[in-house]
Order: structure tokens, then sequence, then C-alpha cells
């Protein structure tokens, strides 16, 4: 529709919206601010969208993934039929997965606003590079920030950001020659290694490892991509022989699974993760079906630890697959991963459309399978936000771009 003869709601929706999803893109990567911020804005872009949504949603320009989203948001919904727990209390667990829902309603506001789809991603990227070079200032000791230790973000949210900084870097510099070229593969490797030996993460090494092998997989033959493959095995080998903090870490990590799994001590970071894994697969086996309840999970492990089941007191087992399980049972674990794998379906099935959008979505997949196994990603406040970014962005940018490809084949 023509803006003129856009309702005046409606365009003051579409600029309200702009500009509280663009901010809240820009505080969501740069990890700067507080909370209340990017809570203020995303609430405020929701709302504003909605009725964008409402006047121009077309189920046709629903993803699959969203569509297993909101399903498995709606199974969760169900359960609280289940749930011990107040109504009031199980709708505030629920809200945990409100992503499900803000999803579709975002990429439907973004998918007519090309000018918003490509400001919001440069003031993701700025934030991002942002975060990165904060994080090198405070690794190094150039400066130092109240609250702040290797990153602004904790570490579990800043692998996130930084592998997602990455995915982007390498795409861009496939896609681009010159100066940008040579500019994304310096920021491909500086996020790279301020992963590894910087801001170092477990997860984040896994999902840096799995971005770099997928954009091979990607980007080039079978035999280059053999090739290239065992480089970066090379290169990781000689990664965790020459950078000390790379090295201490995954020693520790083996050290302290060794103990855990032999000595049964979980008195370590990675002890206590497989001492949650455990409690929440007790739980997923004991309700198989339909799990506990959305709004019971909290109090089911704290009654397991009552009774002497699980050793440690926890709200959150630090694996979204098995929040899933034990929300709601084997169906909710199953639609959760119909909804990763969707993420890279979708990529797969319109590379021909949009090969850099396409290959994006399976690098979040993999971004979002690895982080899933090992923490609460839709649970927990970051990585949630950032994927309220990251997926409206890239399904509403594919959808314009498949809208202008029919038009250009029928024409």
């Amino acid at each position: 529709m023509n803006i003129v003869e856009q309702p005046l709601w409606l365009r003051f929706s579409e600029r309200a919206f702009s500009f509280n999803f663009i901010a809240f893109s820009f505080v969501m990567f740069s990890c700067w601010f507080p909370t209340g911020f990017s809570a203020t804005l995303s609430t405020f872009a929701f709302l504003f969208a909605l009725p964008l949504f409402l006047y121009q949603a077309d189920w046709a320009t629903i993803s699959l993934f969203e569509k297993i989203g909101l399903l498995l948001f709606g199974w969760l919904f169900v359960s609280m039929l289940w749930s011990q727990v107040g109504v009031l209390d199980s709708l505030g667990y629920l809200s945990e997965y409100r992503l499900y829902f803000m999803v579709p309603v975002f990429a439907a506001a973004l998918l007519c606003m090309p000018n918003t789809q490509k400001w919001a991603f440069y003031a993701a990227a700025l934030g991002a590079i942002i975060a990165l070079v904060m994080s090198y200032g405070l690794g190094l000791g150039w400066w130092k920030i109240e609250g702040a230790h290797l990153s602004l973000a904790n570490r579990i949210y800043h692998g996130f950001i930084m592998s997602a900084l990455l995915l982007v870097a390498l795409l861009v510099a496939r896609h681009t020659s010159g100066v940008f070229r040579v500019a994304a593969a310096v920021i491909a490797l500086l996020t790279a290694y301020n992963v590894l030996n910087i801001e170092t993460g477990r997860t984040g090494y896994l999902q840096i490892i799995v971005v770099i092998f997928t954009f091979v997989l990607l980007s080039f033959s079978r035999l280059q991509a053999a090739i290239l493959a065992l480089m970066s095995v090379v290169a990781f080998g000689a990664a965790y022989f020459s950078l000390d903090r790379f090295n201490a870490r995954i020693d520790q990590t083996l050290a302290n699974v060794e103990h855990m799994m032999v000595n049964d001590d979980y008195h370590s970071s990675a002890g206590y993760r497989l001492e949650f894994y455990r409690g929440a697969i007790q739980v997923g086996a004991d309700y198989p079906v339909s799990g506990v309840g959305v709004g019971d999970v909290v109090t089911e492990l704290e009654n397991r630890v009552d009774s002497g089941k699980i050793r440690i007191v926890t709200d959150n087992v630090h694996s979204e697959f098995l929040n899933m399980l034990m929300a709601g049972g084997v169906p909710a674990l199953f639609l959760f991963l119909a909804f990763v794998l969707s993420l890279a379906w979708v990529g797969i099935k319109h590379r021909k459309t949009d090969r850099v959008i396409g290959d994006a979505l399976i690098g979040v997949a993999g971004i979002v399978f690895v982080s899933a196994i090992f923490n609460s990603t839709i649970k927990d406040y970051g990585e949630k936000h950032a994927l309220l970014i990251l997926l409206p962005l890239l399904v509403s940018k594919l959808f314009s771009d498949q809208a202008f490809y029919d038009n250009s084949s029928s024409g």
C-alpha cells in the first residue's frame, strides 16, 4: 500500500516501531546498557508492531520455524492445565517463552520496511563490534569498567553475540571485495581469537567451531571444504597448544568432568551442569508424555532436592532441550528440536532466492542448537532477546527477497 493511502495510525505505528526496534537492536548487541533499557525497547517495539501485524499479516509469509514455534508455545500454554501452581504464576513462567509469538509479529512488521531492516542490522552489527572492542580492552587491561570482567556481558551471552558476529563477518567477506572483505576478515579473526583466548567460554568454543565448519561446507566445493576443514582442525589444535587461556579452560573442563564421572565430585562448573542434567532427565523420565507443566518446573526441582534425588538447588538446568522435556515432556522436546532444525531447513530451501540470508539462517540454527544443549537459550534473557532481533530480520528479508524474486520471474 502506498504510504499516502495508509491510515495515520498505521504510519505512526511504523515509525514508532522502527525507532524502538533499531534502538533495541543496538542495545542488545552492544551489551552496554542495563536490561531495563532492552526490556522497555522490546516491549514498545512489540506494542507498535502488533497493529502492523494485525493489519498486514499473511499466513503465507509466516515461515515454517515460526509456525512450529507457535505450536510449541501453544503446547506449553496447554501444559498449564496440569501445573499445580496458580494461573498467574504459570503465566509468569510461560512468558519466558514469549519469543515464539513475538518473532512472527516483528517479522510481519518488518516485511514491508526495508529501511528498518537495514538500519536494525547496522545497529546490531555496530553494537556487536563495540562489545568486541570493549572485551579486548578489558582483557588486555586497557580499561576497567565496574561490574565487567572480560566482557560487558556474561561469558555465555558474550559468546553467543560473538558467534553471530563471526557468522556475519564471514558472510560479508565472502560476498564483498576490496577493503570491505579485508575489514570483515579482520573482524572474523579478532572475534574467533576473542572467544578462544580472551572471554573464554566452553559453549562459545563450540559455537565458533560450528560457525566455521558450517561456513566452509556452504561456501566451497567438497574437496575444498575437506581441505579447509582439516586446516581448521589443525588450527584449533595449534590454538590449544599455544593459547594459555584456551588450553587451561579445556584442561580444567575435562578434569572436572572426569572428577564427576569417576569420583562423583560435582563441586565445579562442569560438575554442577552434569548434576543439573541428571536431575532434569529424571524429571523427564517420570513425566515423559506431558512433563510437569510449564509452571511446575521450579517446584519439581526444589521438591527433588528436598527428597534427596537431586543434590543442587536450581531454577535453571542450563539446557533448553531439557527445559522442554521437563515442562512439556517428549512432545515439547521434539517440537523444540523441530523448531531448531526448521531454521536450517528454511535457510536451505531459500538459498536460491537469497544465498546470504539462507546461509545465515543455517548458521544461526547451528549456533542455537549448540547453545540449547548447554544453556537455556529461550528461557534466558540475553540469548532470547538477541534471537528476537536476528530471526525477524532474517525471515523478513527472506520473504522480501522472495517476493522480488517471484515478481522478477513472472515478469
